[in-house]
């Protein structure tokens, strides 16, 4: 209760200083529900941008509420500079126009959602984050590392990225709920990390296609009193489900924040002689690159774990934390999704300490000591 009359205050206190300022946005009165989408997209990405756009138009928006996007594209398309725009009936209104910056950075993010909740302010807000993304994994991966240009937590902004810890840290309030339209987000570390952000997190634990969200489809759930999570979740899912041959890829889950914590202290608790280290090619894969970081967490334990009675406990703990979770057969044709939780996990690199040490900065692993990491630590060898 106290954090919410704190947060409450934060946004009144915003509110107030917005609406006396003569170069800003005249206030409105507060709305039912406001919901931001960040768009990061000065990258490879910025296409889908414009016909994810195009889509949001053709929604229909709920009178008494505010569908906001935030658009960064590259500079160099008509020397378009990120903007943002309020999207209802059709029309797209340039809420604010902003320098050049970099979008894959906290410190940005956290101005935008805070001029959002400045101009907008509602009873509640949403959070939608479109990008990049691999999930927790650092800035930087080791050089061997397949592709390791390609990596990032959330975002790319030119050479830029943002990652897990950094990403946390710059949502400045409380949401309704956070959904990551971006690759392999629906991870263990991540839900873990935004845990006292938001009610609800909706992520893919793989990657998610181009196409991303049907926006047109799922934003009218996003406004009801309680938001029909389930409903967009099986829209997104009927959406790709429809395509044919590789294109029928997809994963979603919907996790409660809110049981998060009691899954690491149940964690905290096992005696670490009990944990065997399994063949990792046994366990399900999230992630189709010849190294692989991201495991079904809830196969990894039923392997890794030899008292069945614990193993029950952690199903059960999981079942109230995954309220939903869906998948394709198969993910690009070849990967197989037949054992899938909707959560992924980390397991160790042989002896890797680089992402050791990075691994052991999140609240998950300090929380959960799910792995002893030392720099010799070896699973295979165990």
């Amino acid at each position: 209760m106290k954090r919410e009359i704190v947060g409450c205050l934060f946004i009144l206190l915003l509110v107030g200083i917005a609406c006396t300022d003569e170069n800003d946005v005249p206030c409105s009165t507060f709305s039912q529900r406001t919901v931001l989408i960040y768009m990061a997209a000065d990258n490879n990405l910025y296409k889908s941008a414009w016909s994810d756009i195009e889509e949001i138009l053709t929604a229909d928006i709920p009178e008494d509420n505010h569908l906001i996007v935030y658009l960064d594209i590259p500079e160099w398309i008509d020397k378009a500079y990120p903007q943002l725009i309020e999207i209802k009936r059709g029309e797209k209104t340039i809420i604010k126009q902003y320098e050049p910056q970099n979008s894959a950075s906290g410190t940005i993010l956290n101005s935008v959602i805070k001029d959002v909740i400045t101009t907008f302010p509602s009873y509640s807000y949403g959070l939608i984050l479109w990008s990049h993304g691999t999930g927790w994994l650092p800035k930087t991966v080791f050089d061997d590392f397949k592709n390791q240009k390609q990596l990032r937590a959330f975002g790319k902004d030119g050479d830029n990225e943002m990652n897990l810890i950094e990403l946390a840290s710059a949502i400045p309030i409380h949401f309704e709920y956070i959904i990551f339209d971006a690759c392999l987000m629906g991870s263990i570390e991540v839900f873990y990390q935004l845990r006292n952000k938001t009610n609800i997190i909706v992520a893919s634990p793989t990657e998610t296609l181009i196409a991303g969200f049907p926006y047109d489809k799922i934003l009218p759930f996003l406004f009801t009193s309680l938001p029909s999570y389930a409903e967009l979740a099986q829209s997104y899912m009927n959406y790709h489900k429809s395509n044919a041959g590789e294109l029928q890829s997809a994963s979603i889950t919907i996790v409660d924040t809110k049981q998060l914590e009691n899954l690491a202290v149940i964690f905290k608790e096992i005696a670490k002689d009990d944990i065997v280290y399994p063949d990792k090619e046994s366990v399900q894969k999230y992630y189709i690159q010849p190294q692989i970081v991201f495991y079904d967490l809830q196969d990894y334990l039923s392997q890794a774990i030899t008292d069945q009675n614990l193993i029950t406990v952690l199903k059960q703990q999981i079942a109230r934390i995954v309220k939903y979770h869906d998948h394709t057969p198969y993910f690009l044709g070849t990967l197989i999704l037949e054992k899938s939780c909707g959560i992924s996990v980390y397991i160790p690199f042989d002896t890797d300490s680089y992402l050791d040490e990075q691994y052991k900065q999140l609240d998950w692993y300090i929380d959960s000591k799910l792995y002893p990491l030392t720099h010799a630590f070896d699973p295979l060898r165990q």
